[in-house]
């Protein structure tokens, strides 16, 4: 059975990015796909400074671990200044390793619905750094979608499973 990693990347108590990830974990358990997500809220962060994976703190080595026995991955990225945020590059720059050749899918949250494009910052980092294929669609998500904190869209509601589809048939589950 493949396994998917989702990296769910805000920072903030309140992310909406995250509201986005409780819909795909719906998804992945309603398919009975062995999923885990590693919520970069609940692990001490370090800056990637070049040195050995060894020398980072256990939180970065077991999320190096978490995804390195990933078969495939969801990314779930906050648009901060038109590009990913920082700790999502962060965590890449220090887990390069553990994401080669691998694919993945993306969940793209944003305040406002012109950033769409802010995705292949992602697409491209993941792709030059570790050699990973990303899917399509990206679910694109933005504040006019929630109401009261709850994913109410349809649009990208409906692209969650199809992601998804496109995921699982690339890792071969």
């Amino acid at each position: 059975m493949s396994k998917i990693v989702i990296v769910q990347g805000s920072l903030n108590p309140e992310s909406k990015t995250a509201v986005v990830v409780a819909e795909t974990e719906k998804v992945l358990q309603t398919r009975n796909i062995e999923f885990e997500t590693l919520d970069l809220r609940s692990i001490k962060l370090q800056f990637c400074d070049g040195r050995s994976l060894a020398d980072y703190n256990e939180d970065m080595q077991k999320a190096y671990r978490i995804l390195e026995s990933a078969d495939g991955f969801v990314f779930a990225m906050p648009v901060y200044c038109w590009s990913m945020s920082g700790v999502v590059k962060n965590l890449i720059d220090i887990t390069a390793g553990a994401l080669e050749n691998k694919v993945a899918g993306i969940l793209c949250n944003a305040g406002g619905n012109r950033s769409f494009m802010s995705s292949g910052d992602l697409i491209n980092v993941l792709y030059y750094e570790s050699g990973v294929m990303t899917v399509h669609p990206i679910v694109y998500t933005s504040t006019e979608d929630f109401e009261d904190g709850i994913l109410i869209a349809q649009k990208p509601l409906a692209k969650i499973p199809t992601m998804i589809d496109a995921l699982m048939k690339q890792v071969g589950g």
